[in-house]
């Protein structure tokens, strides 16, 4: 039997804009001590990811929907992927939508990091 993908797009439209709205207000956001290590490495701020996830999302581009894998708090929670450019340098985003649905609700940037090999997955 074949492996099931590790990503796939995003077909549900409440997830995107989910995404979109917690990106918009960066006061909803959390970033994890390996995303805050990838944003430093680019002296690149969450304020400014959350900007791209909103430009990506706004420019009509792709969500891919994975799961995490190597944060152990959030293993096996959906994930979205996105491949953003910032100044020139093509990046990998990962994010998860914590207490989705409640008041509590928060868009946590998991990875934040140039891509290897330059391009997405």
């Amino acid at each position: 039997m074949p492996a099931p993908p590790k990503r796939w797009p995003v077909k549900d439209r409440k997830v995107v804009k989910t995404v979109r709205r917690l990106a918009a207000e960066p006061g909803h956001v959390r970033a994890t001590a390996r995303s805050m290590r990838d944003m430093a490495d680019l002296r690149i701020t969450v304020a400014g990811v959350c900007q791209l996830i909103c430009d990506w999302i706004d420019a009509g581009q792709e969500l891919m929907e994975t799961i995490t894998r190597y944060d152990t708090k959030h293993f096996g929670m959906p994930a979205y992927e996105l491949y953003p450019v910032a100044e020139e340098i093509p990046l990998f985003v990962k994010v998860t939508i914590i207490d989705r649905g409640s008041d509590l609700e928060l868009l946590l940037l998991v990875s934040a990091h140039r891509q290897e090999g330059g391009r997405h997955p």
